[in-house]
C-alpha cells in the first residue's frame, strides 16, 4: 500500500497568496546588501564558502511512487548514499538506490534562469521553506555573481527584514534539531544544531530558550536507546518477575522520558499510547517498515500504557508525583502544518500529568499554567496532589472510579472514567451511564458526548437496558446516540429490528461515508441479512468515502463488502473502471503527470486488490493506462465470478488492522 497518503496542503488560493515572488531583484542600496549577507553568513549552520559547485540530484521512488529534483550543494557520498545541502538550508541524505542522477551545474545565466522556472512550477516551495533561497543568495554573492544573488532577493522588503531572516533560520534549525531527536534519535546531531540556535545571534528566537534546554538534556542522556532503552514484551515479561511491584512501577516512568510518538498527519497529534519501536522513525521508513501497524521484529513495549495495565492504586500514584517538577523533553512533537513555524515539543511532565489522570480520572494540574510555575511553585501543587493521595489512599481503583463517574462535572474528566470503568469491567457503569446521561450535552462531533456513552452501552452488551435505549433512541436530535442506539435495539431487542434498522438508515443516509459508516459497517455485515447487506453497500455512493477510496483504512470496507459477495460493490467498481475512457483522462491528465484524479482513485482501489504495490503507478502516459485499466477490468471481473462460485482466485481480501486517519474516529485521552 502507499505509505504518504497524507492531505499536506488545504484551500490553495489562500497559500498561494502567502507565496511571494522574485519577479525582479529589490533595490538595496550595497551597504544595505552587504549586511544581510554579513547577517545570513553568521546565521548559516553550514559556511558557505566551503561548497564549490551546485548540483542537481534527481530520484525517483518506486515503491512509493514519486520523483523530484532537489538543487543543493553535496555535503559528503558513501555507500549507502549522498548527504546534500538543499538551496532552501535542508539538509538530506538520499539513499543511493533512489538517485537517478547527479549533475553539476554551471554558474551561468542558463542555470540561475533553470532555477527561477523550477521554483515558479513548484508552488509551495517558498511556503514551507523557511530560510526561503538566503543560502543561495549568500553563495552566489561569496562566488562574485552579485547580479545573480540579486535575482533571488524577495521582491517585497518586509520579506528580508533582520529579524524575519533571523526568525526563519531560527525555525529551519529548530524542524531539524527535533527532526534528528525524535525521528532519527541522532542526539550528536540535535546537539549541534541546538548549540547554533542558542548563539547570541538567535537571541529573540521564539524557542531559543528550549533548544538551549534540550541541548543541556541530551548531553546528560547520550545512553538513550542505547544501553537506556525500552525491553520488548519478552523481555519485560521475563524482568517483571525480578521486580517488586514498586520497582516496576519506577522502571516503567523513568523510561517514559523515551516515548518517541510520530505525528501521522497533518493538522493533526501524538497519543502517548502509541506504538513503539526499537529503531528510529527514519530506519523503518528507510526499510519500508510500518511505523504503524505491528512489528514483531522491532516493536517494544509502551511504558505507557504498561503503567496503565498496572491499575496502580492512590498510594502508588504518589511514585509518579517527583516527575511532574522534572523539566525533560521527550522525543516526540506535534504542528499544525509543516510549512509553518510552530512546534510543540512535549515534556516528560505532560505525559505524567495524563498518566495520573488516566489512573485518577482528576485533572490536577493544568500544563499550561503549571509549566511556568517555578520549581518551588510546582513543588508546592504537587504536594496538594500528595495530600489528595493520603486522603484518598484507603479507596480502591474501582470506588475512586465510580465516585468520579458520579461527581465528575466536565467531560474529559468522565469520558476518563469510563476508560476505566472499562478496564476495571466495573459493574456500575451502565447505571450510571443512565443516571448521567443528560449530564453531558454538545460534545465534539467525532462522536458527541452522548453518543460516546450510547456506544459504550453498546460495548457493554447488557440486554436488560433495553428500555433505557428505546427511550435514548426516540430522540432524533443527536444522531450518534441513534447510531449506537439502533444497533444496540437491533442487536438485543428483536421487536425492536424492523423500526431500529430504519432509524439506522436514518442515520447513514446523513453519513458522508466516513462519519457513521465505519462504525456500522462491521455489525451490518455480520448479522446476515439481506437488508443489511444493502444498506451498508450503500457507502459506495458516499462522496466523501470515494475521495479516500485507495486509503488503506477505508479499503478495507471495499475487502470486507466483497468478502460478504456484494454485487452492488463489484458493479460500482467496474463501472468505474469502464467509464475511464482515453478522452476522459486526457482531459484530466498530461503524460507522465503524477497527479492522482478521483477516477484514478477508483482505479488504484480495485488494483491494491491485486498487488501491493498497485501495479498502475508504473503506466506514466495514458495510453499506457488506459491499457491497464482495461486489463484490471477483464482481471477483476474474472476473480469476483470465481469468488461468487466459491472458487480460488486472485482477490487480496485479506483485512488488515489497520488505525483510521488523524482526525476521523480517533479516540484520545482529552476528547
Amino acid at each position: 500500500m502507499l505509505t504518504n497518503k497524507i492531505l499536506r496542503y488545504f484551500v490553495l488560493p489562500v497559500l498561494l497568496s502567502l507565496a511571494f515572488c522574485k519577479a525582479h531583484a529589490q533595490n538595496l542600496d550595497e551597504k544595505t546588501y552587504v549586511h544581510k549577507m554579513r547577517l545570513i553568513d553568521s546565521l548559516s549552520f553550514r559556511k558557505m564558502q566551503d561548497f564549490d559547485t551546485l548540483y542537481k540530484v534527481s530520484i525517483k521512488d518506486d515503491v512509493e511512487n514519486y520523483s523530484e529534483d532537489f538543487y543543493g550543494w553535496i555535503r559528503a557520498r558513501d555507500k549507502e548514499g549522498t548527504g546534500i545541502l538543499t538551496i532552501n538550508g535542508t539538509e538530506l541524505k538520499i539513499e543511493r538506490k533512489l538517485i537517478i542522477g547527479i549533475k553539476p551545474l554551471p554558474l551561468d545565466k542558463e542555470t540561475i534562469d533553470s532555477l527561477i522556472s523550477w521554483e515558479r512550477k513548484e508552488i509551495f516551495f517558498n511556503m514551507e521553506n523557511f530560510a526561503v533561497d538566503n543560502l543561495l543568495i549568500l553563495w552566489l554573492y561569496e562566488k562574485g555573481k552579485e547580479d545573480y544573488s540579486k535575482q533571488f532577493l524577495p521582491k517585497r522588503q518586509t520579506f528580508f527584514a533582520d529579524t524575519d531572516i533571523m526568525q526563519g533560520f531560527g525555525a529551519l534549525y529548530d524542524d531539524a534539531m527535533l527532526h534528528a531527536f525524535s525521528y532519527e534519535r541522532n542526539y550528536p546531531k540535535a546537539i549541534a544544531f541546538g548549540e547554533h540556535l542558542s548563539g547570541r545571534i538567535f537571541n529573540g528566537f521564539k524557542y531559543q530558550k528550549e533548544a538551549i534546554a534540550l541541548t543541556s538534556q541530551l548531553k546528560n542522556h547520550s545512553e538513550d536507546f542505547k544501553t537506556f532503552r525500552i525491553p520488548d514484551s519478552l523481555q519485560w515479561l521475563s524482568l517483571k518477575k525480578k521486580l517488586t511491584r514498586k520497582e516496576q512501577i519506577l522502571y516503567l516512568a523513568d523510561r517514559l522520558r523515551l516515548l518517541n510518538c510520530i505525528q501521522q498527519g497533518q493538522p493533526g497529534d501524538i497519543s502517548y499510547d502509541m506504538r513503539q519501536y526499537s529503531i528510529s522513525y527514519n530506519e523503518a521508513r528507510r526499510s519500508h517498515i510500518s511505523y504503524r501497524g505491528p512489528d514483531t521484529k522491532f516493536m517494544v513495549i509502551n511504558p505507557f500504557i504498561e503503567l496503565l495495565k498496572m491499575t496502580p492504586d492512590v498510594q502508588e500514584t504518589e511514585l509518579l508525583l517527583p516527575y511532574l517538577t522534572t523539566d525533560t523533553y521527550i522525543p516526540s512533537y506535534t504542528y499544525g502544518r509543516d510549512y509553518l513555524p510552530e512546534r510543540t515539543l512535549n515534556q516528560l511532565s505532560w505525559v505524567i500529568e495524563s498518566l495520573i489522570f488516566g489512573i485518577t480520572s482528576k485533572h490536577f494540574v493544568n500544563r499550561y499554567y503549571f509549566e511556568p510555575l517555578t520549581l518551588e511553585q510546582k513543588k508546592t501543587e504537587v504536594e496538594k496532589i500528595k495530600r489528595w493521595c493520603e486522603d484518598n489512599a484507603a479507596l480502591s481503583p474501582e470506588a475512586l472510579t465510580i465516585n468520579e463517574l458520579r461527581t465528575a462535572t466536565n467531560w474529559s474528566s468522565f469520558y476518563i472514567a469510563i476508560q476505566i470503568a472499562k478496564r476495571q469491567k466495573n459493574d456500575s457503569l451502565p447505571d450510571i451511564l443512565v443516571q448521567r446521561f443528560n449530564s453531558f450535552r454538545g460534545g465534539t462531533s467525532w462522536p458527541s458526548n452522548r453518543g460516546y456513552m450510547a456506544e459504550t452501552m453498546f460495548e457493554l452488551q447488557n440486554g436488560k437496558y433495553v428500555d433505557v435505549v428505546r427511550k435514548w433512541n426516540k430522540d432524533t436530535t443527536d444522531k450518534w446516540v441513534n447510531l449506537w442506539a439502533s444497533m444496540f435495539l437491533m442487536k438485543f431487542d428483536k421487536d425492536s429490528y424492523p423500526a431500529a434498522i430504519k432509524a439506522l438508515e436514518a442515520v447513514l443516509k446523513q453519513c458522508n461515508g466516513i462519519t457513521y459508516y465505519p462504525h456500522a459497517i462491521d455489525f451490518l455485515l455480520g448479522l446476515k441479512d439481506k437488508n443489511a447487506l444493502k444498506l451498508a453497500e450503500r457507502i459506495m455512493d458516499k462522496a466523501t468515502f470515494q475521495q479516500y477510496i485507495y486509503w488503506d483504512y477505508y479499503e478495507s470496507f471495499i475487502r470486507k463488502l466483497l468478502n460478504a459477495k456484494s454485487d452492488y460493490t463489484f458493479s460500482f467498481l467496474s463501472g468505474k473502471l469502464s467509464a475511464y475512457k482515453l478522452d476522459v483522462m486526457k482531459n484530466l491528465n498530461k503524460d507522465g503527470d503524477n497527479q492522482i484524479t478521483q477516477n484514478d482513485e477508483f482505479v488504484l482501489a480495485v488494483d491494491e486488490l491485486k498487488s501491493d504495490p498497485p501495479g498502475y503507478y508504473k503506466a506514466r502516459t495514458n495510453l499506457a493506462k488506459q491499457e491497464y485499466i482495461r486489463k484490471l477490468e477483464s482481471w477483476f471481473k474474472t476473480q469476483y465470478n470465481l469468488l461468487k462460485k466459491g472458487r480460488p482466485n486472485e482477490l487480496r481480501l485479506d483485512i488488515k488492522q489497520v488505525s483510521p486517519p488523524q482526525g476521523a474516529l480517533v479516540d484520545s485521552y482529552y476528547k
